[in-house]
């Protein structure tokens, strides 16, 4: 393949530890066309002689192999450079992911895996790397003034999450964050010690009113950024997408939603038939509405707090309400933008989500949100550069 260190294409170098030469060679397709240099090793030795001898900026890393597993492969790896390592592994154990990320890996990935997840990982972990190179050589030059951001407000809700959070808030770009609000739903396991344990920082916020839209609600109004993220808490939602959403914002967008079928995005977390009903509903409100949607029931959203003026989610308290919060944005005229997301399976426990009573919910949330944007529409023209409707007054 030929020494790449000097090309000025080449992304990373990324060495592919799996005994299935099939994998490996799948993977080298896979990566090499998107212009990272790969090595190729089928043992944990021939994976350490590879590291002595070539530059690698990320090692991927099978757990179940013969002689000497991935747990002693990496325990090597990890004994004679800093080099980080992503573990890719058809163990699906939740176990096994804490026990990775508990001695030090940087990533884990479950197989079968979707590419475009992988790929987003890789580059991730390889630009973090990269900048904290960059933070230990010495200055050469007099440093930029950095671009101010504005404050973020990250809101998760949650209801006996405790396994899923050590997965979770670790993961969390805290340098793009100025706080994180836990709106917990009155859990009986020990999910707030676990949050604060974490996360010393992060802010608590109870609310005993059962449902999804209840926290969400509870969140907008205990948070004080100046952009407000809602994100899941049991790992379905990549929280090193957060830096996609706030930047999307300060692009110009209003409110920005994340969407598992814009290109881009994937889901290993929505059966077929959950799949069907999403895209009717994706069809009926483009039509209803005039949008141009690709997703509507999903939760990972983001927006300036200055569009809660016009939005009001009285009476909204379940899974609905991210419908609601979406079709009121669209009625009144917020700058929208989809941003790919890729949504993950859940890391423990079952979700919440019931589809038949939850999706005749978001059915007539669809209907009612119809009506209202018919009689606003005879009550008054948009005006304005926002284009807001006559008579509207901000508060």
């Amino acid at each position: 393949m030929g020494d790449t260190a000097g090309d000025p294409h080449c992304h990373g170098h990324i060495l592919v530890v799996d005994d299935d030469v099939d994998t490996c060679r799948m993977l080298e397709w896979l990566l090499q066309r998107r212009g990272f240099f790969v090595h190729l090793a089928i043992s944990g030795e021939n994976a350490l002689q590879v590291i002595e001898h070539s530059p690698v900026d990320l090692v991927l890393l099978d757990l179940m192999m013969p002689d000497m597993d991935g747990w002693e492969t990496f325990q090597r790896i990890h004994a004679r450079s800093n080099v980080p390592v992503l573990f890719l592994t058809a163990a699906t154990s939740g176990e096994q992911a804490a026990r990775a990320l508990s001695l030090g890996a940087a990533d884990y990935v479950r197989k079968p895996f979707h590419p475009a997840e992988l790929i987003e990982r890789i580059r991730c972990l390889l630009g973090h790397r990269q900048s904290d190179m960059q933070r230990e050589q010495p200055a050469r030059a007099a440093p930029r003034q950095p671009t101010k951001r504005p404050t973020v407000s990250v809101i998760i809700p949650t209801l006996n999450e405790a396994p899923n959070l050590p997965l979770l808030l670790p993961h969390l770009p805290m340098e793009w964050i100025a706080e994180v609000l836990l709106v917990d739903g009155c859990s009986t396991d020990n999910t707030i010690s676990v949050a604060r344990s974490l996360l010393p920082s992060i802010r608590v916020v109870l609310e005993r009113k059962p449902g999804k839209g209840a926290a969400m609600q509870a969140g907008y109004r205990a948070a004080a950024g100046e952009i407000l993220l809602v994100m899941d808490a049991d790992g379905s939602n990549d929280p090193r997408e957060i830096p996609r959403f706030v930047s999307a914002l300060m692009e110009g967008s209003d409110f920005v939603k994340g969407s598992r079928f814009a290109p881009g995005g994937g889901t290993t977390d929505m059966p077929r038939y959950r799949q069907f009903g999403n895209r009717m509903f994706v069809h009926l409100v483009n039509l209803l509405f005039g949008a141009h949607f690709t997703d509507l029931c999903y939760g990972y959203h983001a927006f300036w707090r200055y569009c809660l003026d016009t939005i009001c989610l009285d009476g909204f308290c379940g899974f609905e309400i991210d419908t609601a919060l979406y079709l009121q944005a669209l009625r009144s005229k917020l700058r929208i933008t989809e941003v790919p997301s890729f949504e993950g399976s859940r890391f423990y426990g079952e979700g919440k989500l019931r589809t038949i009573p939850d999706g005749a919910r978001v059915l007539r949330t669809i209907f009612a949100e119809a009506i209202a944007r018919r009689k606003r529409s005879k009550t008054g023209e948009y005006i304005g550069f926002r284009g807001f409707p006559s008579g509207y007054r901000s508060a």
